[in-house]
């Protein structure tokens, strides 16, 4: 059967935030023809997970696209400078501005919800602000521009010359087969955190067969990745800790998709934390695992548990200097303090739809111990015996078990009792066994050559040559090396693609980059 084909300068593959920074930059710079390939019906992928519960209204600050899509605001990246001149630090650090000049003067994290979202019952959690707003708005400017952005077109594989060189891209769409002969291309087509089975490879022990919550797109597969790979990019292999500032596991369970605030209140270390076997699992008020995965416990399960007393107690401290993100609610306008004031409101509706039988698993309430167990589907005795001893814990001041700090440690005593579902949850693997590219986003060969007319930006890349895309405040423990790519590539030390303030910063330099090499030819 014949294809369809379509003539373009550039082909961006994949409708996210970073794929859709790239094409409307590039489209800017010059280049005259651009096309977006979709596989998904819309457009957005996992940056529709951004900008969600717990955003910072800081610039540049926040924790990057992390539980439920948490994401900072446009600044300059993490462990960077402006140094002036043409260099990739000077260019990203100028997104913010650009940005800004883009959408007009309103902080794309503070503003209010596009009108399309804003009757959404939790007004923290995405779609809707943050990384919604500007697809919605980079989807606005590819219509200006002249840029076509063809959805359930998903790509299959790279055409190359005899030289190595991208000539084009075969892809599939609703109407037959499709091949897009281009000059250049920008993969932005994200990690594979919705790959089981890929994700199962590297990491074993995490995906164990065991139920998980994703925390991004179906379609987020690694297609992009593996096409680079089948045409001879590096693919990065450094083994990195899921729980690292670059991976895409959390320090615990989550609750979602339900209120942030009652999100916030189980995470609280204050409460008591177990798994289906009614036992304690981990030091809830420590950081990290504590040496414990949930993937370790019972169907990757955990339940917080509470006195109403610590409840009112967590709930009251939400936003404040005491709460569980210091900061995140300071505005008491903000989407967030409100979504926070709700906190009770929440939690006694979730109890309400569980004892009317709603599929799913939400908060428990109960007058007794035994009748919480009960409606965990926990032991009632194991249960008892653990709430008896962790109280004596309490008592004393003196955790025996997991070493809790003596000022976290709240007795279980007042009905009524609560228990605060959560699961395991994958997110994007962000640049974890992505694409290598240099600091112009070029991706490279195993040697460190960049591979002509191919560029990668956001979850795809791992980026090598000394450039640090983590989103600032959350320090740099995965900070690329000084040492310049090429022959040393193996050798050098990643630093993946982070959260979704990164994600847009890279597809603006990659838009950049691919612009000035069109220019060239």
């Amino acid at each position: 059967m014949s294809a369809k084909v379509l003539e373009c300068d550039l082909v961006v593959l994949g409708a996210g935030g970073a794929g859709l920074v790239a094409a409307v930059k590039a489209s800017e710079d010059g280049v005259k023809k651009v096309i977006v390939l979709e596989k998904a019906k819309k457009p957005g992928g996992a940056t529709y997970f951004a900008g969600g519960p717990g955003v910072g209204s800081q610039m540049g600050g926040g924790r990057g696209a992390g539980q439920g899509g948490r994401a900072s605001a446009p600044g300059t990246p993490g462990g960077q400078s402006d140094q002036g001149g043409s260099g990739p630090q000077n260019i990203t650090s100028q997104f913010s501005s650009w940005f800004t000049k883009k959408v007009g003067s309103e902080n794309f994290v503070k503003g209010p919800r596009t009108e399309k979202y804003k009757d959404l019952p939790d007004p923290s959690i995405g779609p809707g602000r943050g990384g919604s707003f500007l697809v919605d708005k980079m989807v606005e400017f590819c219509q200006k521009q002249g840029i076509s952005i063809l959805y359930e077109a998903p790509a299959k594989r790279f055409i190359t010359d005899a030289k190595g060189k991208i000539t084009g891209v075969q892809a599939s769409a609703k109407d037959g087969q499709l091949v897009v002969n281009c000059k250049a291309c920008v993969i932005a087509s994200g990690g594979f955190g919705r790959n089981y089975e890929k994700l199962k490879k590297y990491w074993p022990d995490e995906y164990n067969n065991e139920e998980i919550f994703f925390l991004c797109p179906p379609g987020m597969m690694g297609d992009g990745i593996d096409m680079a790979e089948a045409i001879g990019a590096y693919i990065d292999q450094t083994k990195w800790k899921q729980s690292d500032g670059g991976g895409f596991f959390a320090s615990g369970p989550i609750h979602h998709p339900y209120s942030w605030a009652v999100m916030s209140i189980m995470s609280n270390g204050m409460l008591m934390s177990v798994n289906l076997k009614g036992k304690r699992w981990k030091n809830e008020s420590g950081s990290g695992f504590n040496g414990v995965s949930l993937a370790t416990q019972p169907g990757s399960v955990a339940y917080a548990i509470a006195d109403n007393d610590t409840i009112e107690l967590a709930g009251s401290q939400l936003g404040s200097s005491g709460g569980m993100m210091p900061g995140m609610a300071s505005d008491p306008n903000s989407n967030e303090a409100r979504a926070l004031k709700k906190w009770k409101e929440d939690l006694e509706y979730e109890a309400a739809i569980d004892d009317e039988g709603a599929h799913g698993n939400h908060v428990k309430k109960a007058n007794t111990l035994v009748e919480l167990a009960l409606k965990m589907d926990i032991d009632p005795a194991i249960f008892v015996e653990t709430v008896e001893k962790y109280n004596k814990f309490c008592e004393t001041g003196k955790d025996l078990d997991f070493d809790k700090s003596a000022q976290m440690l709240k007795a279980i005593k007042k009905p009524p009792f609560w228990a605060i579902y959560g699961h395991r949850y994958s997110q994007c693997t962000k640049g974890l066994y992505g694409i290598a590219v240099s600091s112009d986003f070029e991706a490279l060969n195993p040697k460190g050559d960049a591979m002509p007319g191919l560029f990668a930006a956001g979850d795809t890349c791992t980026i090598y040559g000394g450039l640090v895309m983590g989103p600032g405040g959350r320090g740099n423990s995965s900070a690329a090396s000084t040492v310049p790519a090429g022959d040393k590539i193996l050798a050098t030390t990643p630093s993946p693609c982070q959260g979704s303030t990164a994600a847009f910063m890279s597809g603006y330099s990659a838009g950049v980059h691919v612009a000035e090499y069109l220019k060239k030819l």
